[in-house]
């Protein structure tokens, strides 16, 4: 009976070890396909150092900034909650991607899914600030299971703090 109990604890350890591991891999890979950790294991973040060598200083680092990040998510969800998509695309993203997010949006709303868009996106927390890139978290729902995912901003020459993906 002691050996049966030994082989199922040994099997419970080994299964959640291997979940475990699946999940710090896929949360790692989410950060090496950002550009912000090694594409050799054991897939380290980057340093600040490291990030300024690989994405080296341009005007946008020297900009000052005239909308931060969260400003940008602040006008992006109040934006949103007023369904004003025209909005939420001229404040928040920059010229090229307007037309292409203002579709997402209203494709969300088609769905029904932009209130669930709202209330993932509610909430931020910095993950990764540079001088030019920045990466927040979010907690999401994805076929009702909690999921964690990253918005990224981006800074223009002029200052202001743009939603680059969500």
């Amino acid at each position: 009976m002691k050996k049966f109990f030994l082989a199922l604890g040994i099997l419970i350890l080994g299964i959640l070890l291997i979940f475990g591991f699946y999940d710090w891999f896929l949360q790692k890979q989410k950060r090496v396909l950002n550009g912000t950790a090694s594409p050799v294991f054991p897939y380290s973040d980057y340093s600040h150092s490291d990030l300024d060598k690989l994405y080296p200083h341009d005007a946008q680092n020297f900009a000052t900034t005239v909308q931060s990040p969260e400003e940008t998510h602040q006008k992006f969800l109040s934006a949103l909650k007023k369904e004003d998509f025209d909005e939420a695309v001229f404040c928040c993203f920059r010229e090229g991607d307007r037309v292409k997010m203002k579709d997402f949006l209203v494709g969300l709303k088609n769905k029904g899914q932009l209130n669930l868009m709202i209330s993932d996106i509610k909430e931020i927390h910095k993950d990764i600030m540079g001088n030019m890139t920045a990466t927040y978290l979010y907690s999401g729902t994805y076929q009702g299971e909690k999921i964690t995912n990253f918005i990224t901003f981006i800074k223009t020459s002029n200052g202001y703090w743009y939603i680059e993906s969500l």
